[in-house]
C-alpha cells in the first residue's frame, strides 16, 4: 500500500468513481484528470556514458493513444474509465516522463525529445503496446498492463543497435480510480527502469 500511494500522483478536479462507462459524456461536472511521474531512485552501478540520446514520439494504436485511461475486460474488448482522463495523449505523456526519468538517472551527457533540429549519438524508439487495466477472466481487480518495444538506433549510420520488449504488471489494491491510477505509474516506472538499464548497455557496446 506505501508503494502504490507514494507513486500517485492525482490533479483532482472531481471525486473520482471506480465505474467503467466507455466515452465520456458531455455535461455534468469536468473529468478528473490523472498523470503519471518520473523515476527518480536508480541503481548505484548503472554505466555513465559520455553519449547523447534522442527520445522520439511514441508510435501506439488509437485504442491508446488517446487521454481516456483504458482497461480491457477480454482480448477483444477495449474499454475507458468514466469521467476520467490522462493530462494528455498517452505517447507525450510516455515521452515525457521517459526523458524526464533520463535526465534524473544522470547517466548521460544529454539527453532530448528527438527533433528535426537535434543531433544526438542515439535515438530511442518506442512502440506502445498496451497500456491499459485488464480485468480478462472477470478479475474483480484488474492487472495493470503496460508493454513498449524499444528500438535503439545509433545515428551516425542509422544502424539498429538492438531491439528489447518489456513488459511490467502491477496489481491495485482496490478497485479504485485513484489505486489503479497508482498501479499504472508504478508499472510504468517498472518499465522505465528496465528501459534506461537497456539502452545504457547497448549504448555502452
Amino acid at each position: 500500500m506505501r508503494l502504490l500511494s507514494r507513486f500517485a500522483v492525482i490533479a483532482a478536479l472531481t471525486t473520482a468513481l471506480a465505474g467503467c462507462g466507455g466515452i465520456l459524456g458531455g455535461g455534468g461536472p469536468p473529468p478528473t484528470l490523472y498523470t503519471l511521474t518520473s523515476v527518480r531512485d536508480f541503481p548505484p552501478d548503472l554505466p555513465r556514458l559520455d553519449r547523447q540520446l534522442l527520445i522520439e514520439m511514441p508510435e501506439a494504436s488509437a485504442s491508446v493513444d488517446t487521454r481516456k485511461i483504458a482497461l480491457r475486460r477480454n482480448t477483444l474488448n477495449i474499454d475507458y474509465f468514466a469521467d476520467v482522463l490522462w493530462t494528455d495523449n498517452i505517447p507525450p505523456l510516455v515521452q515525457t516522463f521517459v526523458v524526464e526519468s533520463f535526465e534524473r538517472s544522470k547517466t548521460l551527457k544529454a539527453v532530448a525529445r528527438e527533433t528535426l533540429s537535434l543531433h544526438g549519438d542515439f535515438v530511442l524508439r518506442l512502440e506502445l503496446r498496451h497500456f491499459e487495466a485488464d480485468y480478462g477472466n472477470s478479475q474483480p481487480l484488474p492487472t495493470i498492463r503496460v508493454e513498449m518495444a524499444l528500438t535503439l538506433v545509433r545515428m551516425s549510420d542509422r544502424a539498429i543497435v538492438g531491439t528489447r520488449d518489456v513488459v511490467t504488471t502491477a496489481k491495485p489494491a482496490a478497485n479504485d480510480v485513484p489505486v489503479i491510477v497508482a498501479a499504472f505509474d508504478q508499472a510504468f516506472h517498472a518499465a522505465v527502469l528496465e528501459a534506461v538499464g537497456w539502452t545504457l548497455e547497448e549504448a555502452r557496446g
